[in-house]
């Protein structure tokens, strides 16, 4: 309590103290006969003397500002150019961006086209593979269609040699028929010529 009670009375009198360091000030900065009684005939004086006034410039201090100033519009200039080309950097960015999205459409596009490509590759392997396996298919029923023919060509060349064999054997078994009737003929005209004898 006693801590409260202390802390209670630095307050009041931090307020008090306050209180009349601004009263001194308005008394001081104002005017009428208080002021007059108060502070002497100075009263027209403000309460903080060089408050009002307007610094005074050194002429090294003006130099320092002529060239504060010249830097500082240098340095404007190189913002200002540094922001053209910012913006300048930013429209390129812009553009590149634009031709590397136009770029990855043709890509996209490109990819699209080769997958397409790839599946009529992998369907013409396929049907290449069937078209294959028919043709192995296929020579071998020619294979098969081959030897027969040759085999009917041998039996044929066989049947053909037989029948000309055949046709000789007849030709040769008419020829001595007739050859036969002949001498018949000649023996039954004899016996008959030697009856009438």
């Amino acid at each position: 309590m006693a801590y409260l009670g202390l802390i209670g009375i630095g307050l009041l009198f931090g307020l008090v103290l306050s209180g009349i360091a601004i009263a001194f000030i308005i008394m001081r900065s104002g005017e009428g006969p208080l002021k007059e009684s108060l502070f002497g005939n100075d009263s027209r004086a403000p309460a903080f003397p060089g408050t009002n006034k307007p610094p005074e410039v050194a002429p090294e201090t003006d130099k320092k500002i002529q060239t504060l100033l010249e830097e500082l519009r240098v340095t404007q200039r190189l913002v200002d150019q540094g922001r053209v080309e910012r913006e300048q950097f930013l429209n390129a960015a812009k553009a590149g961006k634009a031709e590397i999205d136009a770029l990855r459409g043709r890509v996209t596009e490109r990819e699209a086209q080769i997958e397409a490509l790839q599946s009529e590759l992998k369907a013409a392997a396929v049907r290449q593979e069937a078209l294959l396996a028919d043709l192995d298919v296929r020579t071998e029923e020619l294979s098969r269609i081959s030897l027969e023919l040759r085999d009917a060509r041998t039996e044929l060349e066989v049947v053909e040699s037989g029948t000309t064999l055949t046709t000789t054997q007849m030709v040769d078994l008419q020829r001595e028929r007739d050859e036969l009737a002949r001498l018949l003929d000649q023996y039954q005209s004899a016996g008959r010529d030697r009856q009438r004898a």
